[in-house]
Protein backbone atom coordinates (compact mmCIF):
# COMPACT_ATOMS: atom_id res chain seq x y z
CA UNK A 1 0.00 0.00 0.00
CA UNK A 2 1.68 3.28 -1.04
CA UNK A 3 2.13 6.11 1.79
CA UNK A 4 1.62 9.72 1.37
CA UNK A 5 4.02 12.27 2.57
CA UNK A 6 2.86 15.88 2.92
CA UNK A 7 5.48 18.40 3.71
CA UNK A 8 5.15 20.91 5.98
CA UNK A 9 4.44 24.14 4.16
CA UNK A 10 7.46 26.10 5.74
CA UNK A 11 10.67 25.22 8.16
CA UNK A 12 10.03 25.75 11.85
CA UNK A 13 12.68 28.55 11.96
CA UNK A 14 11.40 30.32 8.96
CA UNK A 15 7.63 30.23 10.07
CA UNK A 16 9.06 32.07 13.40
CA UNK A 17 11.05 34.25 11.50
CA UNK A 18 8.27 35.31 9.37
CA UNK A 19 5.24 34.98 11.83
CA UNK A 20 7.72 36.75 14.76
CA UNK A 21 5.32 38.77 16.62
CA UNK A 22 5.38 42.82 16.20
CA UNK A 23 4.96 43.21 19.79
CA UNK A 24 7.78 41.64 20.76
CA UNK A 25 10.03 43.18 18.70
CA UNK A 26 9.25 46.50 18.86
CA UNK A 27 9.00 47.74 22.58
CA UNK A 28 6.29 50.23 22.01
CA UNK A 29 3.70 47.38 21.72
CA UNK A 30 4.97 46.38 24.98
CA UNK A 31 2.33 48.45 26.78
CA UNK A 32 -0.38 46.15 25.61
CA UNK A 33 0.25 42.85 27.83
CA UNK A 34 1.31 45.23 31.03
CA UNK A 35 -1.95 47.20 30.15
CA UNK A 36 -3.88 44.18 30.51
CA UNK A 37 -2.34 43.25 33.54
CA UNK A 38 -2.76 46.30 35.00
CA UNK A 39 -6.95 45.68 34.52
CA UNK A 40 -6.48 42.40 35.34
CA UNK A 41 -5.33 43.23 39.13
CA UNK A 42 -7.08 46.20 39.52
CA UNK A 43 -10.34 44.16 38.74
CA UNK A 44 -8.70 41.66 40.76
CA UNK A 45 -8.49 44.26 43.96
CA UNK A 46 -11.56 45.79 43.33
CA UNK A 47 -13.39 42.31 43.90
CA UNK A 48 -11.53 41.96 46.80
CA UNK A 49 -12.33 45.30 48.29
CA UNK A 50 -15.92 44.68 47.53
CA UNK A 51 -16.08 41.42 49.30
CA UNK A 52 -14.13 43.07 52.03
CA UNK A 53 -16.62 45.57 52.69
CA UNK A 54 -19.77 43.25 51.97
CA UNK A 55 -18.20 40.77 54.89
CA UNK A 56 -17.37 43.57 57.50
CA UNK A 57 -21.33 44.65 56.06
CA UNK A 58 -22.27 40.67 56.88
CA UNK A 59 -20.42 40.77 60.26
CA UNK A 60 -22.09 44.01 61.70
CA UNK A 61 -25.39 42.89 60.51
CA UNK A 62 -25.41 39.30 62.08
CA UNK A 63 -24.25 41.11 65.40
CA UNK A 64 -27.03 43.18 65.12
CA UNK A 65 -29.51 40.72 64.31
CA UNK A 66 -28.41 39.11 67.19
CA UNK A 67 -28.91 41.47 69.47
CA UNK A 68 -32.50 42.67 68.27
CA UNK A 69 -33.23 39.27 68.77
CA UNK A 70 -32.16 38.75 72.21
CA UNK A 71 -34.14 42.23 72.99
CA UNK A 72 -37.21 40.27 71.55
CA UNK A 73 -36.39 37.06 73.59
CA UNK A 74 -36.31 39.24 76.65
CA UNK A 75 -39.51 41.13 75.52
CA UNK A 76 -41.56 37.79 75.21
CA UNK A 77 -40.56 36.21 79.00
CA UNK A 78 -41.70 39.67 80.07
CA UNK A 79 -44.86 39.50 78.36
CA UNK A 80 -45.39 35.87 79.08
CA UNK A 81 -45.07 37.02 82.64
CA UNK A 82 -47.32 40.16 82.42
CA UNK A 83 -44.86 42.52 83.02
CA UNK A 84 -41.78 42.82 86.14
CA UNK A 85 -42.40 44.91 89.05
CA UNK A 86 -39.29 46.36 90.29
CA UNK A 87 -38.68 49.16 93.51
CA UNK A 88 -39.23 52.77 93.14
CA UNK A 89 -36.67 54.63 93.62
CA UNK A 90 -35.72 58.56 93.33
CA UNK A 91 -33.57 57.27 90.19
CA UNK A 92 -36.34 54.72 88.74
CA UNK A 93 -39.78 56.30 88.43
CA UNK A 94 -42.95 54.54 87.65
CA UNK A 95 -43.65 54.74 83.37
CA UNK A 96 -46.23 57.30 83.44
CA UNK A 97 -47.07 56.34 79.53
CA UNK A 98 -48.47 52.95 80.86
CA UNK A 99 -52.00 53.46 82.02
CA UNK A 100 -53.06 50.53 83.52
CA UNK A 101 -54.71 50.06 87.18
CA UNK A 102 -52.01 47.33 88.12
CA UNK A 103 -48.84 49.39 87.25
CA UNK A 104 -48.03 50.16 90.95
CA UNK A 105 -48.22 48.32 93.79
CA UNK A 106 -47.40 48.44 97.88
CA UNK A 107 -46.20 45.06 99.35
CA UNK A 108 -46.82 44.13 102.61
CA UNK A 109 -43.29 45.45 103.92
CA UNK A 110 -44.70 48.40 102.85
CA UNK A 111 -42.40 48.54 99.62
CA UNK A 112 -43.77 50.67 96.64
CA UNK A 113 -42.87 48.90 93.01
CA UNK A 114 -43.95 50.08 89.91
CA UNK A 115 -44.65 47.35 86.96
CA UNK A 116 -42.07 47.41 84.25
CA UNK A 117 -43.79 46.18 80.62
CA UNK A 118 -42.04 45.03 77.71
CA UNK A 119 -41.66 48.73 75.82
CA UNK A 120 -40.25 50.02 79.17
CA UNK A 121 -37.62 47.15 79.94
CA UNK A 122 -36.57 47.69 76.21
CA UNK A 123 -35.90 51.27 76.93
CA UNK A 124 -34.04 50.50 80.09
CA UNK A 125 -32.01 47.60 78.37
CA UNK A 126 -31.48 50.40 75.47
CA UNK A 127 -30.05 52.91 78.15
CA UNK A 128 -27.20 49.89 79.93
CA UNK A 129 -25.89 49.33 76.21
CA UNK A 130 -25.88 52.54 75.08
CA UNK A 131 -23.98 53.73 78.45
CA UNK A 132 -21.61 50.12 78.36
CA UNK A 133 -20.64 49.53 74.84
CA UNK A 134 -22.21 52.59 72.68
CA UNK A 135 -25.44 50.20 71.54
CA UNK A 136 -28.44 52.15 70.69
CA UNK A 137 -31.71 50.50 70.66
CA UNK A 138 -34.86 52.61 69.33
CA UNK A 139 -38.50 50.79 70.37
CA UNK A 140 -40.88 52.73 67.41
CA UNK A 141 -44.03 52.81 65.86
CA UNK A 142 -45.85 54.78 63.42
CA UNK A 143 -48.49 54.85 65.98
CA UNK A 144 -46.23 55.46 69.03
CA UNK A 145 -47.44 56.15 72.87
CA UNK A 146 -44.70 57.46 73.91
CA UNK A 147 -43.63 60.74 71.74
CA UNK A 148 -40.00 59.59 72.06
CA UNK A 149 -40.66 56.48 70.59
CA UNK A 150 -41.50 58.24 67.21
CA UNK A 151 -39.32 56.74 64.38
CA UNK A 152 -36.90 58.99 62.40
CA UNK A 153 -36.86 59.30 58.24
CA UNK A 154 -34.92 55.76 57.95
CA UNK A 155 -37.35 54.50 60.61
CA UNK A 156 -40.25 55.48 59.29
CA UNK A 157 -39.37 53.72 55.48
CA UNK A 158 -38.24 51.09 56.76
CA UNK A 159 -41.81 50.36 59.26
CA UNK A 160 -43.34 51.06 55.81
CA UNK A 161 -41.29 48.30 53.88
CA UNK A 162 -42.36 45.91 56.90
CA UNK A 163 -46.05 46.72 56.61
CA UNK A 164 -45.49 45.61 52.68
CA UNK A 165 -44.30 42.00 53.84
CA UNK A 166 -40.21 42.98 54.30
CA UNK A 167 -38.47 41.11 57.07
CA UNK A 168 -35.86 43.04 57.74
CA UNK A 169 -33.39 46.46 56.81
CA UNK A 170 -30.20 47.83 57.36
CA UNK A 171 -28.85 50.98 56.30
CA UNK A 172 -25.55 53.20 56.69
CA UNK A 173 -26.16 56.56 58.44
CA UNK A 174 -23.69 59.48 58.80
CA UNK A 175 -23.71 60.81 62.23
CA UNK A 176 -22.03 64.04 63.55
CA UNK A 177 -18.40 64.39 63.25
CA UNK A 178 -18.24 62.23 60.01
CA UNK A 179 -18.84 59.38 62.25
CA UNK A 180 -20.67 56.35 60.45
CA UNK A 181 -22.99 53.69 61.97
CA UNK A 182 -24.61 50.73 61.02
CA UNK A 183 -28.58 50.76 61.59
CA UNK A 184 -30.60 47.78 61.55
CA UNK A 185 -34.05 46.93 62.20
CA UNK A 186 -36.76 44.14 62.39
CA UNK A 187 -40.74 44.55 62.96
CA UNK A 188 -42.42 43.94 65.94
CA UNK A 189 -45.64 41.86 65.77
CA UNK A 190 -48.57 41.60 68.23
CA UNK A 191 -49.03 38.59 70.16
CA UNK A 192 -51.40 37.90 72.79
CA UNK A 193 -49.72 39.01 75.52
CA UNK A 194 -49.36 42.73 73.88
CA UNK A 195 -52.54 43.44 73.82
CA UNK A 196 -53.13 43.54 77.85
CA UNK A 197 -50.98 46.92 77.47
CA UNK A 198 -52.01 47.81 73.45
CA UNK A 199 -55.35 46.44 72.89
CA UNK A 200 -57.38 49.83 73.65
CA UNK A 201 -54.84 51.11 70.93
CA UNK A 202 -57.27 49.00 68.49
CA UNK A 203 -54.52 46.20 67.78
CA UNK A 204 -54.87 42.32 66.91
CA UNK A 205 -53.03 39.41 67.36
CA UNK A 206 -50.73 39.59 63.87
CA UNK A 207 -50.86 43.19 63.37
CA UNK A 208 -47.68 45.12 62.79
CA UNK A 209 -47.00 46.85 66.46
CA UNK A 210 -44.00 48.78 65.41
CA UNK A 211 -40.02 47.76 65.31
CA UNK A 212 -36.94 47.80 67.21
CA UNK A 213 -33.77 49.49 65.30
CA UNK A 214 -29.98 48.72 66.63
CA UNK A 215 -27.46 51.13 66.03
CA UNK A 216 -23.72 50.27 66.13
CA UNK A 217 -20.96 52.02 66.03
CA UNK A 218 -19.18 51.29 62.73
CA UNK A 219 -15.73 53.56 63.48
CA UNK A 220 -13.65 50.14 64.48
CA UNK A 221 -15.38 48.29 61.73
CA UNK A 222 -14.39 50.92 59.47
CA UNK A 223 -10.77 51.04 60.69
CA UNK A 224 -10.55 47.18 60.55
CA UNK A 225 -12.16 47.11 57.29
CA UNK A 226 -9.94 50.26 56.00
CA UNK A 227 -6.79 47.81 57.28
CA UNK A 228 -7.72 44.41 55.36
CA UNK A 229 -8.02 47.01 52.08
CA UNK A 230 -4.72 48.44 52.63
CA UNK A 231 -3.37 44.92 52.90
CA UNK A 232 -4.91 43.99 49.89
CA UNK A 233 -3.73 46.39 48.12
CA UNK A 234 0.04 46.34 49.07
CA UNK A 235 -0.29 42.93 48.50
CA UNK A 236 -1.80 43.35 44.94
CA UNK A 237 0.78 45.83 44.71
CA UNK A 238 3.78 43.76 45.55
CA UNK A 239 2.25 40.96 43.01
CA UNK A 240 1.75 43.91 40.40
CA UNK A 241 5.35 45.08 40.26
CA UNK A 242 7.06 41.35 40.75
CA UNK A 243 5.42 40.30 37.53
CA UNK A 244 5.63 43.81 35.77
CA UNK A 245 9.85 43.52 36.41
CA UNK A 246 9.29 39.91 35.79
CA UNK A 247 7.23 40.23 32.33
CA UNK A 248 10.08 43.14 31.85
CA UNK A 249 12.65 40.49 31.79
CA UNK A 250 11.59 37.59 30.06
CA UNK A 251 10.06 39.96 26.81
CA UNK A 252 13.51 41.57 26.88
CA UNK A 253 15.06 38.25 27.11
CA UNK A 254 12.95 36.89 24.52
CA UNK A 255 12.77 39.93 22.14
CA UNK A 256 17.30 39.29 22.61
CA UNK A 257 16.54 35.87 21.25
CA UNK A 258 14.00 36.04 18.59
CA UNK A 259 15.83 39.09 17.50
CA UNK A 260 19.31 36.79 17.05
CA UNK A 261 16.69 34.09 15.90
CA UNK A 262 15.83 36.33 13.17
CA UNK A 263 19.78 36.71 11.98
CA UNK A 264 20.40 33.31 12.27
CA UNK A 265 16.96 32.70 9.76
CA UNK A 266 18.15 35.63 7.63
CA UNK A 267 21.69 34.34 7.06
CA UNK A 268 20.07 30.69 7.02
CA UNK A 269 18.00 31.51 4.08
CA UNK A 270 20.71 33.53 2.46
CA UNK A 271 22.82 30.42 2.37
CA UNK A 272 19.84 28.31 1.49
CA UNK A 273 19.40 30.42 -1.27
CA UNK A 274 23.02 30.63 -2.42
CA UNK A 275 22.61 26.78 -2.37
CA UNK A 276 19.73 26.97 -4.26
CA UNK A 277 21.12 29.05 -6.93
CA UNK A 278 24.47 26.53 -7.00
CA UNK A 279 22.36 23.56 -7.93
CA UNK A 280 20.43 25.39 -10.34
CA UNK A 281 23.31 26.79 -12.28
CA UNK A 282 24.79 22.62 -11.87
CA UNK A 283 21.29 21.85 -13.34
CA UNK A 284 22.25 24.39 -16.19
CA UNK A 285 25.93 22.85 -16.53
CA UNK A 286 23.88 19.42 -17.07
CA UNK A 287 22.14 20.73 -19.37
CA UNK A 288 24.72 22.77 -21.50
CA UNK A 289 26.41 19.56 -21.10
CA UNK A 290 23.90 17.27 -22.63
CA UNK A 291 23.05 20.12 -25.11
CA UNK A 292 26.54 20.15 -26.65
CA UNK A 293 26.32 16.28 -26.79
CA UNK A 294 23.33 16.29 -28.58
CA UNK A 295 24.14 19.15 -31.51
CA UNK A 296 27.28 17.45 -32.30
CA UNK A 297 25.54 15.03 -34.10
CA UNK A 298 23.44 16.57 -36.42
CA UNK A 299 26.07 19.68 -36.80
CA UNK A 300 28.68 16.38 -37.68
CA UNK A 301 26.23 14.95 -40.02
CA UNK A 302 25.81 18.36 -41.64
CA UNK A 303 29.79 19.03 -41.81
CA UNK A 304 30.01 15.25 -43.24
CA UNK A 305 27.49 16.17 -45.85
CA UNK A 306 28.96 19.55 -47.06
CA UNK A 307 32.31 17.79 -46.84
CA UNK A 308 30.80 14.80 -49.44
CA UNK A 309 29.31 17.85 -51.52
CA UNK A 310 32.54 19.29 -52.16
CA UNK A 311 33.84 15.81 -53.47
CA UNK A 312 30.62 16.06 -55.65
CA UNK A 313 31.30 19.51 -56.82
CA UNK A 314 34.67 18.71 -57.92
CA UNK A 315 33.57 15.37 -59.47
CA UNK A 316 30.98 16.94 -61.65
CA UNK A 317 33.70 19.78 -62.62
CA UNK A 318 36.15 17.01 -63.58
CA UNK A 319 33.27 15.61 -65.73
CA UNK A 320 32.22 18.95 -67.15
CA UNK A 321 36.01 19.81 -68.37
CA UNK A 322 36.51 16.68 -70.49
CA UNK A 323 35.65 16.11 -73.72
CA UNK A 324 32.94 13.60 -73.14
CA UNK A 325 30.28 13.98 -70.98
CA UNK A 326 27.54 11.07 -69.61
CA UNK A 327 24.43 12.62 -69.25
CA UNK A 328 24.01 8.89 -66.69
CA UNK A 329 27.32 10.08 -64.88
CA UNK A 330 26.13 13.87 -64.38
CA UNK A 331 22.63 12.99 -63.19
CA UNK A 332 24.36 10.66 -60.37
CA UNK A 333 26.91 13.03 -58.90
CA UNK A 334 23.79 15.73 -59.19
CA UNK A 335 21.62 13.00 -57.31
CA UNK A 336 24.66 12.73 -54.98
CA UNK A 337 24.94 16.57 -54.39
CA UNK A 338 20.79 16.65 -53.51
CA UNK A 339 20.86 14.42 -51.32
CA UNK A 340 24.05 15.66 -49.39
CA UNK A 341 22.33 18.93 -49.29
CA UNK A 342 19.30 17.76 -48.08
CA UNK A 343 20.93 16.11 -45.47
CA UNK A 344 22.61 18.78 -44.16
CA UNK A 345 19.78 20.81 -43.90
CA UNK A 346 17.35 18.75 -41.98
CA UNK A 347 20.33 18.00 -39.82
CA UNK A 348 20.98 22.16 -39.69
CA UNK A 349 17.26 22.25 -38.60
CA UNK A 350 17.26 19.81 -35.98
CA UNK A 351 20.49 21.89 -34.70
CA UNK A 352 18.45 24.98 -34.96
CA UNK A 353 15.74 23.27 -32.93
CA UNK A 354 17.99 22.33 -30.25
CA UNK A 355 19.82 25.94 -30.45
CA UNK A 356 15.90 27.13 -29.75
CA UNK A 357 14.92 25.02 -27.03
CA UNK A 358 18.50 25.36 -25.37
CA UNK A 359 17.81 29.07 -25.33
CA UNK A 360 14.40 29.42 -23.99
CA UNK A 361 15.35 26.88 -21.43
CA UNK A 362 18.95 28.14 -20.38
CA UNK A 363 17.07 31.91 -20.14
CA UNK A 364 13.90 30.50 -18.37
CA UNK A 365 16.45 28.22 -15.61
CA UNK A 366 18.58 31.41 -15.16
CA UNK A 367 16.07 34.12 -14.55
CA UNK A 368 12.98 34.65 -12.90
CA UNK A 369 11.03 36.67 -15.37
CA UNK A 370 7.37 36.22 -16.35
CA UNK A 371 5.99 35.08 -19.63
CA UNK A 372 3.70 33.68 -21.86
CA UNK A 373 4.81 30.08 -22.41
CA UNK A 374 3.29 26.75 -23.80
CA UNK A 375 2.68 23.95 -21.17
CA UNK A 376 3.35 21.12 -24.13
CA UNK A 377 6.45 22.85 -25.78
CA UNK A 378 7.73 23.38 -22.30
CA UNK A 379 7.74 19.56 -21.46
CA UNK A 380 9.35 18.71 -24.72
CA UNK A 381 12.28 21.45 -23.85
CA UNK A 382 12.70 19.78 -20.48
CA UNK A 383 12.90 16.17 -22.40
CA UNK A 384 15.33 17.73 -25.22
CA UNK A 385 17.70 18.77 -22.06
CA UNK A 386 17.81 15.13 -20.98
CA UNK A 387 17.95 13.30 -23.92
CA UNK A 388 21.78 12.89 -23.37
CA UNK A 389 20.93 11.37 -20.23
CA UNK A 390 17.50 9.38 -20.94
CA UNK A 391 18.73 7.75 -24.62
CA UNK A 392 21.32 5.24 -22.90
CA UNK A 393 18.61 4.15 -20.86
CA UNK A 394 15.78 2.08 -21.40
CA UNK A 395 13.41 4.38 -19.77
CA UNK A 396 10.26 5.64 -21.79
CA UNK A 397 8.92 9.73 -20.81
CA UNK A 398 4.92 9.52 -21.70
CA UNK A 399 3.90 13.46 -21.35
CA UNK A 400 -0.01 14.27 -21.75
CA UNK A 401 -0.98 17.76 -22.20
CA UNK A 402 -3.76 19.73 -23.09
CA UNK A 403 -3.86 21.21 -26.39
CA UNK A 404 -3.24 25.28 -25.94
CA UNK A 405 -2.98 25.49 -22.39
CA UNK A 406 -0.98 28.37 -22.36
CA UNK A 407 0.63 30.06 -18.79
CA UNK A 408 1.61 33.34 -18.09
CA UNK A 409 4.37 32.99 -15.60
CA UNK A 410 7.74 31.71 -14.93
CA UNK A 411 8.74 28.88 -16.75
CA UNK A 412 12.07 28.29 -15.58
CA UNK A 413 10.11 27.24 -12.38
CA UNK A 414 8.34 24.46 -14.13
CA UNK A 415 11.43 23.18 -15.91
CA UNK A 416 13.52 23.09 -12.90
CA UNK A 417 10.64 21.09 -11.14
CA UNK A 418 10.11 18.85 -13.75
CA UNK A 419 14.09 18.33 -14.40
CA UNK A 420 14.93 18.06 -10.73
CA UNK A 421 12.40 15.02 -10.58
CA UNK A 422 13.18 13.03 -13.77
CA UNK A 423 16.87 13.36 -12.58
CA UNK A 424 15.09 12.28 -9.26
CA UNK A 425 14.00 9.36 -10.65
CA UNK A 426 16.77 8.17 -13.05
CA UNK A 427 18.94 8.26 -9.78
CA UNK A 428 16.68 6.42 -7.16
CA UNK A 429 13.91 4.47 -9.13
CA UNK A 430 15.87 3.03 -11.76
CA UNK A 431 19.41 2.52 -10.43
CA UNK A 432 20.14 -0.15 -13.00
CA UNK A 433 20.88 0.88 -15.74
CA UNK A 434 19.39 -1.65 -17.73
CA UNK A 435 15.97 -1.48 -15.92
CA UNK A 436 13.22 -0.71 -18.31
CA UNK A 437 10.42 1.92 -17.14
CA UNK A 438 8.40 4.25 -17.60
CA UNK A 439 7.86 7.71 -16.46
CA UNK A 440 4.59 9.57 -16.63
CA UNK A 441 3.88 12.97 -16.68
CA UNK A 442 0.56 14.45 -16.96
CA UNK A 443 -0.72 18.22 -17.16
CA UNK A 444 -4.54 18.99 -16.56
CA UNK A 445 -6.38 22.22 -15.41
CA UNK A 446 -8.65 20.86 -12.51
CA UNK A 447 -10.44 23.91 -12.29
CA UNK A 448 -10.26 27.52 -13.22
CA UNK A 449 -7.16 29.53 -12.30
CA UNK A 450 -5.22 25.67 -10.90
CA UNK A 451 -2.94 23.75 -12.59
CA UNK A 452 -2.83 20.14 -11.83
CA UNK A 453 0.95 17.91 -12.79
CA UNK A 454 0.50 14.44 -11.95
CA UNK A 455 4.48 12.90 -12.02
CA UNK A 456 4.61 9.20 -11.76
CA UNK A 457 7.44 6.21 -12.33
CA UNK A 458 7.54 2.61 -12.36
CA UNK A 459 10.92 2.28 -10.93
CA UNK A 460 11.96 1.04 -7.00
CA UNK A 461 9.88 3.11 -4.76
CA UNK A 462 10.46 3.92 -1.14
CA UNK A 463 9.94 2.93 2.20
CA UNK A 464 7.67 4.30 4.91
CA UNK A 465 11.04 5.51 6.76
CA UNK A 466 12.18 6.99 3.26
CA UNK A 467 8.90 8.60 2.39
CA UNK A 468 9.14 11.09 5.59
CA UNK A 469 12.31 12.81 4.96
CA UNK A 470 12.18 12.86 0.94
CA UNK A 471 11.12 16.75 1.45
CA UNK A 472 13.91 17.43 3.45
CA UNK A 473 17.13 19.33 3.01
CA UNK A 474 20.56 17.32 2.92
CA UNK A 475 18.36 14.00 3.50
CA UNK A 476 19.75 11.83 0.61
CA UNK A 477 20.30 7.85 0.61
CA UNK A 478 22.93 7.89 -1.63
CA UNK A 479 25.70 10.46 -0.18
CA UNK A 480 28.01 7.76 -1.03
CA UNK A 481 27.93 8.49 -4.36
CA UNK A 482 27.59 12.01 -4.37
CA UNK A 483 23.67 12.27 -3.75
CA UNK A 484 23.55 16.21 -2.31
CA UNK A 485 19.69 15.49 -0.55
CA UNK A 486 18.71 18.91 -2.19
CA UNK A 487 16.99 17.78 -5.64
CA UNK A 488 13.44 17.04 -3.85
CA UNK A 489 14.00 19.56 -1.00
CA UNK A 490 14.50 22.23 -4.01
CA UNK A 491 10.96 20.52 -5.78
CA UNK A 492 9.16 21.62 -2.17
CA UNK A 493 10.84 25.34 -2.46
CA UNK A 494 10.19 25.71 -5.62
CA UNK A 495 6.53 24.52 -5.25
CA UNK A 496 5.24 25.83 -1.78
CA UNK A 497 7.25 29.11 -1.75
CA UNK A 498 7.92 30.33 -5.34
CA UNK A 499 4.51 29.04 -7.21
CA UNK A 500 2.55 29.13 -3.84
CA UNK A 501 1.32 25.68 -4.17
CA UNK A 502 1.14 22.09 -2.82
CA UNK A 503 3.57 19.03 -3.45
CA UNK A 504 2.60 15.57 -1.84
CA UNK A 505 4.07 12.35 -2.61
CA UNK A 506 2.94 8.57 -2.31
CA UNK A 507 5.31 5.34 -2.63
CA UNK A 508 5.69 2.18 -1.49
CA UNK A 509 8.57 0.05 -1.93
CA UNK A 510 8.22 -1.97 -5.64
CA UNK A 511 5.62 0.17 -6.52
CA UNK A 512 6.77 2.73 -8.10
CA UNK A 513 6.49 7.05 -6.52
CA UNK A 514 4.31 9.28 -7.47
CA UNK A 515 4.38 13.15 -6.67
CA UNK A 516 1.08 15.33 -7.38
CA UNK A 517 1.67 18.79 -7.85
CA UNK A 518 -1.07 21.75 -7.78
CA UNK A 519 -0.54 25.17 -8.03
CA UNK A 520 -2.84 28.82 -8.52
CA UNK A 521 -1.54 29.85 -12.16
CA UNK A 522 -2.85 32.49 -14.67
CA UNK A 523 -4.25 29.95 -17.49
CA UNK A 524 -4.93 31.50 -21.01
CA UNK A 525 -5.65 29.67 -24.02
CA UNK A 526 -7.19 26.42 -21.95
CA UNK A 527 -10.10 25.26 -19.61
CA UNK A 528 -11.55 23.11 -16.62
CA UNK A 529 -12.81 20.16 -17.62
Amino acid sequence: MAVTAIPPSQDDGLRKARFLPAMVKKRRWWWLPFLLWTALVAASFNYQADSIKRHSLELMENSAREIFNLVVVARLWNANHGGVYVPVTDKFQPNPYLKVPWRDVVTSEGKQLTLVNPAFMTRLIAELAEQKDGIRLHITSLNPIRPANAPDANEARALRDFSQGSKERYWIEDGAGGKQSFRYMAPLWVAEPCLRCHGEQGYKVGDLRGGISVSLNNEKGALVEAARIRQTGLLHLVVYLLVVALGWWLMTQLRWRWLRMDQEVVAMRSAMDQILSDEKMASLGRMVAGFAHEINTPIGIALGALSSSDLTLARIDALLTSEEVSEEDLRLELGRLKSGEAMAQANLARAAGLIQSFKRTSVDQSSDKKRVYDMKELLQDVLHMLHHYLKRLPITVRTQCQEGLRIDGVPGLIQQLLTNLIINSLTHGFKDDTQAGEIRVEVSVPAPGRVHIDYADNGAGMTEEVLKHIFESFYTTQGDAGGTGLGLFICRDLVENRMHGRITCESAPGEGTRFIIEFPADVIGATAP
